[in-house]
C-alpha cells in the first residue's frame, strides 16, 4: 500500500508541476528560449570546430604513414659530422605524431569548452526555474528585474551546493567503478554478467541515493543562508519519509533522458546529419530539465508540508515566510 502510495503522491507532484508552468508563464518562456537558444548555439560551434578538427587529424594520420620527402636523398655513408650520426636516425620516421599530439590537445580543449558551456546553461537555467516555481507556488507575481537580481545574489549558494553533490557523486561512481574493474578483467563469462548486474544496481541505487542531493540544490536557492553541507543536511532531513516519491521522480525523468537518446542514436541512421541530430538533442533536453526542476520544486514544497515548515522565499522576492498546514492526503 505504501508504494501504491508513493506512485499517487508521484503522479500528484507531475500534475501540479504541469499546472505550476503556467503561472509566470512569461518569465518561464524566457527561461527556455534563452537555454535552447545559447545550447543551440554552442551546439552548433562544437559541431563545426569538431568537424574542423577531426578532418585535420584526418589528414594528419595519413601523413603519419609517408616518410618526409627530405630524407630519400640521404648520402649512402653517415657522415660523421652529422648531428644525426649519433642518435640513429631513422630515414623513414614518421612526422605525423607531433602534430596528432596538437589535434588530439584541441580536440580535448573543444570538447572540455562545450561541456563547460552547457553545464553553466543548465546551472543558471535550473537556478531560474526554481526561483519562478517558488514565487509561483505562493501565488505571487515575479518581475523580470527582479528575477536577475535575485539570480545574481543567491547563485553562489547553489554553485557551493552543487560542487559539493558532484563531488559526492563523482566518489560514488569512482567506488563503483574501482569494484567494477577486478570483475572485466576477469576471462570468464560469469564474471562479466556479475559485473552488469552490480552495474545496473549501483545506477539504480543511485537514483535513490541523489535524491536529497537534488532538494539540498532547492534548498540552496529558496532559503535564506542555507548552502553547501547545511543544505546537504537538510535536504536529507526534509526528504524522510518522501524519499521514494523523489526516487520515482529520478526514474520518470532518466526515462525520458534515456528516450531521447535513443530517439537521437535512432535519427542518425536516417537522413539527418549528425549535427543537426546533436542540435535537436540539446534543444529538447534544456526544456525536460526545465520541467524536472519545477517537479522537484514542488516535491520540496510537499517535504515542507509534511513536516510542517513555513515556506521561505529569497530575500529580493518579497522575503516571507508563510505557514504551512500539513495535509493528512501527502502522508506516506
Amino acid at each position: 500500500m505504501k508504494f501504491f502510495g508513493s506512485i499517487s503522491s508521484f503522479l500528484t507532484i507531475l500534475n501540479e508541476s504541469m499546472r505550476l508552468l503556467p503561472k509566470n508563464g512569461k518569465l518561464m518562456a524566457l527561461i527556455a528560449i534563452i537555454s535552447v537558444f545559447l545550447s543551440l548555439c554552442f551546439s552548433f560551434l562544437f559541431s563545426y570546430s569538431l568537424q574542423s578538427v577531426v578532418a585535420h587529424m584526418l589528414v594528419s594520420m595519413q601523413q603519419s604513414f609517408l616518410p618526409d620527402p627530405t630524407t630519400f636523398n640521404m648520402p649512402d655513408t653517415p657522415d660523421p659530422n652529422s648531428p644525426t650520426y649519433d642518435t640513429g636516425f631513422n630515414p623513414f620516421q614518421f612526422i605525423g605524431p607531433p602534430a596528432l599530439r596538437g589535434d588530439f590537445a584541441i580536440l580535448f580543449a573543444v570538447e572540455f569548452t562545450f561541456l563547460l558551456a552547457i553545464s553553466i546553461i543548465s546551472f543558471f537555467s535550473s537556478i531560474s526555474t526554481i526561483l519562478v516555481s517558488a514565487v509561483s507556488h505562493t501565488s505571487k507575481n515575479l518581475s523580470l528585474n527582479e528575477l536577475f537580481s535575485t539570480i545574481l545574489k543567491t547563485c553562489t549558494k547553489p554553485l557551493i551546493t552543487t560542487f559539493y553533490v558532484s563531488c559526492l557523486s563523482t566518489g560514488y561512481f569512482v567506488s563503483v567503478i574501482t569494484l567494477l574493474v577486478p570483475l572485466l578483467m576477469c576471462p570468464n563469462r560469469a564474471a562479466l554478467w556479475v559485473a552488469c548486474l552490480v552495474g545496473i544496481t549501483a545506477c539504480i541505487f543511485y537514483l535513490y541515493l541523489v535524491v536529497p542531493w537534488i532538494i539540498s540544490i532547492v534548498v540552496s536557492v529558496v532559503e535564506e543562508s542555507c548552502y553547501g553541507l547545511e543544505a546537504l543536511g537538510k535536504g536529507a532531513a526534509l526528504v524522510k519519509g518522501k524519499r521514494l516519491h523523489g526516487f520515482l521522480l529520478n526514474v520518470f525523468f532518466n526515462l525520458v533522458f534515456l528516450i531521447l537518446f535513443q530517439g537521437y542514436k535512432t535519427i542518425l541512421g536516417k537522413n539527418l546529419s549528425p549535427s543537426v541530430s546533436l542540435m535537436l538533442l540539446t534543444a529538447a533536453i534544456p526544456l525536460v530539465k526545465i520541467v524536472q526542476m519545477v517537479a522537484y520544486t514542488v516535491f520540496y514544497f510537499q517535504c515542507k508540508e509534511l513536516h510542517g515548515e513555513e515556506i521561505e522565499l529569497p530575500g529580493s522576492v518579497h522575503y516571507t515566510k508563510l505557514p504551512i498546514t500539513q495535509l493528512p492526503n501527502d502522508m506516506p
